[in-house]
């Protein structure tokens, strides 16, 4: 049961050298993960700035043919979604599956790190082709063709022996819910991949059904994948640190299966009053309002959770990130309900809104959370600690503002184009002056993520530091000072929080 979690072993030294031997049988493959995902997280955050730059200065470098926005911007997603996110989930997913079915990985390393090299090289290739026009023009699939075979068995090397600790798990308090998380996602995307590609690769002549099987895919990646992991990450983290067992173990329950039943059923209201079957976009339409329950069902969770212990998340990096992370998570769910209503879904439809919905969920939910798990396991895989408490408290409030700032100026944006294109007066007249108007949210997000990438620029390096083992030697781990004034010391922490 999860709230056995927070207890202590009956054997505490033996269990510190079982869980040393767990993070030294999954190092490698993490920590090569890890490190290729903060790389391709730097990538992607450039590429968001020049298409920023693009989206309101399209002769910015137009002599360039790869320095489009129609290329720019796909390029841009790509990267965050195949080279940072997925990367840097199944990093997260192995380590926590590992920690909590209490098995070691004794076989199949070197496979993974063989998986992991053809997943950057595949990635590498499919970005380039996207730069240079070979765009498929299908949303979050812009990679050639030949990509996705080659993803989709990188992606179960990794997932399959994720799924033998499951089956033979041996704690004796069973599991945590981060468990189940972790276990639906190496279902769920495989599932999700192959059905699409399959779709819209392999069936020719589906139309404007496949625009709709585009979306399905795009937001079933979002909603069963990136959320999983996320909460996952959540749930083993915010107990492991506060000390203090998951509130409601019926909640925890309910969140996951109610997810689990309806995240399928959505992407459709993508083209509401579209050239699709109404129910189609009437059932996606429904279950993108009704994921507010499992989304308030999990933010209560965590609330209840951390009650009395809201000062650790001055002192802990791991907790401000994943503290913060949570909080996005039921704001991408009221903008997704926002979204997918008929009453105000028409009016943002095709607008700027949505690209605030993706990030929100990919960067400010899902990098938050994986941010927070990396500050906690690299240090228990590199053997030293982190270097710089002012490179993290910088990558922690850079990205909260960047991410916040992104968000805030595409939703304003997408209500002023929403409200333009349901304008009736407007039929008749040149799209250019709504263009113009979205102007200066778009200038403010290439700042943002000029913001963004400069905080990740320090990320990387501090995180090559770490993995080449050149962090801090000690036995304290490192902390944020909760005052300016005041140094970071490992009292605040509740003991077994470390471990």
């Amino acid at each position: 049961m999860d709230n056995a979690s927070a207890q202590p072993d009956s054997d505490p030294q033996a269990d510190t050298l079982r869980r040393a031997a767990i993070d030294r049988s999954v190092k490698g493959p993490v920590l090569f993960l890890f490190l290729n995902s903060a790389f391709w997280l730097l990538a992607s955050t450039v590429l968001g700035v020049l298409a920023a730059v693009k989206s309101f200065a399209p002769e910015f470098l137009d002599e360039c043919p790869a320095m489009t926005f129609g290329r720019m911007q796909p390029a841009h997603l790509n990267a965050l979604i195949y080279g940072w996110g997925i990367q840097a989930g199944l990093g997260v997913m192995l380590w926590l599956m590992a920690r909590r079915s209490g098995q070691e990985l004794r076989g199949g390393k070197a496979l993974m790190i063989i998986a992991a090299v053809f997943w950057n090289i595949t990635v590498t290739v499919g970005v380039f082709s996207i730069l240079s026009g070979g765009n498929t023009s299908l949303e979050w699939l812009e990679m050639p063709e030949f990509t996705w075979p080659v993803l989709l068995i990188c992606f179960l090397v990794f997932a399959w022996p994720m799924v033998r600790m499951f089956a033979r798990a041996f704690r004796p308090e069973g599991f945590m819910v981060s468990t189940w998380y972790v276990l639906g996602a190496c279902f769920w995307f495989p599932w999700l991949f192959i059905t699409a590609n399959v779709c819209l690769h392999c069936l020719p002549g589906l139309g404007a059904l496949g625009a709709g099987i585009s979306s399905w895919y795009v937001q079933g990646l979002l909603l069963l994948f990136f959320v999983p992991v996320g909460v996952g990450a959540a749930y083993y983290f915010i107990p492991k640190i506060t000390g203090q067992p998951v509130a409601s173990y019926q909640l925890a329950q309910l969140g996951f299966w109610l997810l689990a039943a309806l995240a399928g059923w959505t992407g459709f209201q993508r083209y509401l009053g579209g050239p699709l079957p109404a129910w189609m976009v009437s059932v996606s339409s429904m279950t993108g309002v009704l994921l507010l329950i499992p989304v308030g069902v999990v933010a209560l969770n965590h609330h209840l959770t951390t009650l009395g212990k809201h000062h650790l998340v001055k002192v802990s990096p791991t907790l401000r990130f994943i503290f913060f992370g949570a909080i996005f998570y039921p704001v991408a769910g009221v903008i997704l309900a926002v979204l997918s209503n008929f009453w105000s879904g028409l009016g943002l439809e095709f607008s700027h809104a949505w690209y605030g919905y993706q990030v929100v969920t990919i960067y400010g939910f899902f990098s938050m959370c994986v941010f927070g798990a990396i500050y906690y396991i690299v240090p228990r895989l590199a053997g030293c600690e982190w270097l710089s408490v002012r490179l993290i408290r910088n990558h922690f409030w850079f990205s909260v503002y960047g991410v916040g700032t992104i968000v805030i100026t595409s939703l304003l944006a997408g209500i002023q184009q929403g409200g333009n294109q349901m304008d009736a007066a407007r039929w008749d007249q040149s799209w250019l002056p709504v263009v113009l108007d979205a102007r200066p949210y778009l200038v403010a997000r290439a700042v943002a993520w000029a913001l963004i990438t400069w905080s990740n620029i320090w990320f990387l390096i501090h995180l090559m530091l770490m993995v080449a083992g050149l962090g801090r030697r000690g036995t304290t781990p490192t902390l944020l000072p909760a005052e300016e004034h005041d140094h970071p010391t490992d009292s605040a922490i509740p003991h077994g929080a470390n471990a």
